[in-house]
């Protein structure tokens, strides 16, 4: 009969011991670097990323021309982080890269690339009636995403979503109309060279309201959103 010693049984016990705090160890090493992945998950690099592109084009127009009526169109465009920012962390959603295209050409062309060339836009007719169509479609894009974002944590609806939509379209239409009157009353007061009497108005009207419609239709086929949830949140823990 094989009798074990005292020595033996506390070498045996103090084994086994160690093997379980080995794997402790392990276990608590992986979840710590499991938090903080998902903490960096958390960080807003998307919208980080958007900031870096609109600080690039606001500090470019400074170097060729300085501060003029295009850097405030920079300085405006700035306020869309907020919303980028809370919804990338809060709602775990990020704009998505046709979106960031959109954005980037909406900003270069409205803040009016001819006046690096010594004309106005309103002065070369297609280019200012081309800003005002795409400014007003990537605006109603946005719109309708932070919405739907805002009401709920999965953003646009697959079916249904007409009254968002129609929130969306309104206050794009509404916005455009009250800029375009403030611009005319504000040049017949001032004496300013906004408005080329006739046609600037009314065809500005007609490229906003062609814009607000043409993003409202594909919006309504292809429910499109400018925000996206990326796949490394949509696992379960992160959720």
């Amino acid at each position: 009969m094989n009798v074990k010693t005292d020595l033996e049984r506390y070498s045996v016990r103090m084994s086994s011991t160690g093997s379980e705090d080995v794997a402790e160890q392990d276990t608590c090493s992986q979840s710590d670097m499991s938090r903080s992945t998902i903490r960096w998950l958390g960080f807003p690099f998307a919208s980080v990323s958007v900031l870096v592109i609109l600080v690039t084009l606001f500090l470019m127009s400074m170097e060729r021309g300085g501060w003029s009526w295009s850097s405030w169109t920079y300085a405006f465009s700035f306020a869309i982080m907020v919303p980028l920012v809370v919804f990338e962390m809060k709602r775990k959603a990020v704009i998505t890269g046709g979106a960031i295209i959109m954005l980037f050409f909406m900003v270069l062309i409205d803040a009016g690339m001819p006046g690096y060339f010594g004309y106005s836009p309103s002065d070369l007719n297609w280019y200012d009636n081309l800003a005002h169509y795409l400014g007003t479609l990537v605006l109603t894009m946005f719109l309708w995403s932070f919405i739907c974002w805002t009401v709920s944590p999965m953003g646009p609806p697959r079916t249904n979503g007409r009254r968002k939509l129609m929130l969306a379209v309104t206050t794009i239409i509404v916005v455009s109309i009250f800029f375009e009157f403030t611009e005319f009353i504000t040049d017949f007061v001032f004496g300013w060279s906004n408005f080329h009497p006739g046609v600037d108005t009314t065809g500005d009207i007609i490229f906003d309201v062609a814009g607000v419609f043409t993003a409202a239709v594909v919006i309504a086929r292809h429910r499109v959103s400018a925000l996206k949830r990326p796949f490394w949140h949509n696992v379960p823990s992160a959720a």
